[in-house]
């Protein structure tokens, strides 16, 4: 009997133990799409310790511009931080991609130019750069330029220059007159001289600038994790929100910038910007479907309730998570 109870005991112990111990979560790999204040609510949530908050192991990966919709679609990756157009365009194509959070939901780049040019006009028969054809830059400048009358395609030549880093150089170099970029990157093209021609947020347009994407086909096979990552990284707009001087520190760690005017710059330009509430809208898709159907014809007939899925941030908002 005695041997019988001692066997009890151990077994007992070893499943309170078992029962203890935290769940190891599988390492869930994030592509975001700019070294910028746009994805600074990622990098917060990430050195806040708020994924793991929520039981998630998460690594962010930094890819630029439609690369990050091409590693998603490829399987490298199950969720993005990226622009609106690119995973758009993804649909279009036919990829099964969504847009389950817009976590910034207008456009938030300038158009930095050289000195010499005073206003949009001054750009016909120049060269402009942006990241990557299709990407979130290159929508945005095209928008602009039609805003003020220029047509992209015939008025000025666009390129396709790389990062915000190397936007910039080209910039100082004098190999394009003008370029889409976002902040740190604008503080420190003014810096250099550099006129910002076009503040972008001034516009007030509707339009997915940082948005969480994955594929129809992974939420409905793995929603809780995209659940979770989602109040992770609303946890994470709360805090870049709240604690201003962490949220300087996180965006000099990822920009690697040790400017403090720079960084300070960077916070106030996004931070009135953050939506506390992240829910998808159609406006914004539309505005993108918009520019896009002037060269695409598979726009024709697409319906913007069709690429995002506001099941997440119903969800949560059921659940109270936003009182």
């Amino acid at each position: 009997m005695l041997i019988l109870c001692f066997r009890f005991v151990i077994v007992l112990v070893f499943l309170l133990a078992l029962f203890a111990a935290p769940a190891h979560a599988a390492k869930l790999y994030v592509v975001y799409a700019s070294i910028g204040g746009t994805q600074a609510v990622g990098w917060v949530a990430r050195e806040a310790g708020l994924f793991a908050k929520h039981g998630l192991d998460v690594e962010l990966l930094f890819t630029g511009g439609g690369r990050a919709v091409t590693s998603l679609l490829g399987g490298d990756t199950p969720i993005v931080t990226v622009g609106g157009p690119s995973a758009i365009a993804a649909r279009l194509g036919g990829a099964d991609i969504v847009l389950t959070a817009h976590i910034f939901d207008t456009i938030l780049y300038s158009l930095m130019t050289a000195p010499e040019i005073k206003t949009v006009a001054d750009l016909k028969g120049k060269k402009i750069g942006a990241s990557r054809f299709g990407s979130a830059t290159d929508f945005s400048l095209r928008y602009v330029l039609q805003h003020y009358g220029l047509d992209p395609m015939k008025d000025v030549t666009i390129f396709q220059i790389g990062g915000q880093a190397e936007t910039l150089a080209a910039l100082r170099a004098g190999s394009i007159h003008g370029g889409v970029i976002a902040s740190p990157a604008t503080a420190e093209a003014k810096r250099l001289g550099m006129k910002e021609l076009v503040n972008m947020a001034t516009l007030n347009v509707p339009y997915p600038q940082t948005a969480i994407a994955t594929t129809e086909r992974y939420l409905k096979q793995n929603r809780d994790t995209v659940v979770r990552f989602t109040r992770a990284y609303i946890d994470g707009a709360r805090r870049f929100k709240a604690d201003r001087e962490f949220s300087i520190g996180v965006i000099a760690k990822y920009t690697k910038i040790s400017s403090r005017p720079t960084l300070e710059a960077t916070y106030d330009d996004y931070a009135p910007y953050v939506k506390m509430k992240p829910t998808p809208t159609t406006q914004s898709v539309q505005t993108v479907l918009d520019q896009l159907g002037a060269t695409d014809a598979r726009v024709k007939g697409a319906k913007p309730r069709e690429f995002i899925d506001p099941s997440v941030i119903e969800q949560l908002e059921k659940e109270g998570f936003f009182q």
